[in-house]
């Protein structure tokens, strides 16, 4: 597959211990960033998960440092709102934690992000969209390296984790 070939020329795993964002102590990180700051690589990126979202979607949601550019881009792409989520609300400003479209109980959602390990992020974005009554209808990562089978919220991935060790 191109897309792991290029990600790995980026070389984007890094080994050792580092902590993720739930807490969980890892034994490699994928700095997926990197390829999100390579143009060539961030496009095919995008044109692989817009062909894989579900054509039953009515608006894309991003959330954390590497779903938001993607769900931007991804968003422009196939036509869809953008539902911009922030994990924390800012101390200025509207003091929203939803921003850009905000989803109705008619709409459903597809929640991108770049790195599915344990989850957090997506169910984070989740819990904050419940309050609009949107259907979830599942989350789109770049590299999964966690056990998303057993997530309540179906994810899909582009790649696992052992394709780019």
């Amino acid at each position: 597959m191109k897309l792991a070939e290029e990600l790995k020329k980026l070389n984007i795993i890094k080994k050792g211990k580092v902590i993720g964002k739930s807490g969980k102590v890892l034994d490699f990180y994928v700095d997926m960033k990197k390829a999100l700051g390579s143009p060539r690589v961030f496009n095919l990126i995008c044109q692989e998960m817009c062909q894989v979202i579900d054509k039953r979607v009515t608006c894309v949601a991003g959330s954390g440092l590497g779903g938001l550019p993607l769900a931007t881009a991804v968003s422009l792409r196939i036509g869809l709102p953008l539902v911009l989520v922030r994990d924390e609300v800012k101390k200025h400003g509207l003091q929203k934690k939803i921003n850009g479209y905000i989803p109705t109980k008619k709409d459903r959602v597809v929640i991108i992000d770049d790195v599915f390990t344990t989850g957090t992020c997506i169910s984070n974005t989740a819990q904050i969209l419940a309050i609009t009554k949107a259907q979830i209808i599942g989350g789109c990562v770049v590299v999964n390296r966690g056990d998303s089978e057993k997530f309540r919220i179906k994810i899909h991935s582009l790649l696992d984790a052992d394709r780019l060790i």
